[in-house]
């Protein structure tokens, strides 16, 4: 039996589609592939970790995603599905940079609708996306538990440590625990302010399969209009991988 990390903010099943699936296809795909090759070409790419967000033109992957937005007046729920397919690359001396194209839906059986394009580049010491012209750091190599990071070195933003948590329970029965990695962007504990907890799980051969991002504001004085303690403001984000493949 095929078993999944659980979390609070649950989605509700859709399609046919799980992430227990989407691994344990992908799983066999890696091994065949893994043991048909020569071991001192494979030796280097997956000991550094660049397996763990593979790029080619063509890609897709498909999520499930719950938000809620938290504001003074209540919050405002949304459920839809997004995609992202790498449309073309542009490579120089030293990386190459993916165009990656964001789509929306409600629900399976509606068209996409472009919504935005992020980039994403790849160097031999860490992969970066821009989201909304803003570059963070995702991932470094090699990947490594423990391994700490500014995640906003690219960008003009205050230093943000991100750093490499293991999963300890396995995402699927056919993964071991070093083919899996969660990125930690803040691990801050709820408190009378607020609580800021946002994480990022990744798999070999298939990429980011999970989002995980919870902060809430507390009111804290009584300028805020509010009773003390409620919170005011605030984001909780579910992101599941349900599907990919290519294109091309």
């Amino acid at each position: 039996m095929i078993k999944l990390i659980h979390t609070s903010l649950l989605l509700p099943s859709k399609g046919n589609y799980t992430l227990e699936g989407i691994i344990g296809v992908f799983l066999v795909f890696l091994l065949t592939f893994t043991t048909s090759c020569n071991t001192s070409k494979e030796v280097g790419p997956k000991t550094v970790g660049y397996d763990f967000y593979p790029l080619a033109v063509g890609d897709y992957r498909i999520y499930d995603v719950e938000e809620i937005n938290y504001l003074i007046t209540g919050f405002d729920t949304a459920v839809y599905q997004l995609r992202e397919i790498i449309t073309d690359s542009i490579p120089s001396i030293d990386q190459t940079t993916y165009l990656l194209r964001r789509d929306i839906r409600q629900n399976a059986l509606d068209d996409w609708v472009s919504d935005s394009v992020w980039t994403v580049t790849k160097t031999s010491n860490y992969l970066s996306i821009t989201e909304n012209n803003i570059p963070f750091i995702k991932l470094t190599f090699p990947v490594k538990e423990g391994k700490e990071w500014d995640g906003n070195s690219l960008n003009s933003r205050a230093e943000h440590i991100y750093y490499y948590e293991p999963i300890d329970t396995l995402l699927a029965d056919s993964l071991t625990l070093n083919d899996q990695i969660r990125v930690v962007i803040e691990d801050v504990e709820e408190n009378v302010t607020g609580v800021d907890l946002r994480s990022e799980a990744y798999v070999r051969g298939i990429g980011l399969v999970e989002k995980n991002y919870l902060t809430q504001k507390k009111c804290t004085s009584s300028d805020c209009g509010s009773d003390l303690g409620e919170v005011i403001a605030g984001r909780a984000l579910r992101q599941t991988l349900i599907e990919i493949g290519n294109e091309e």
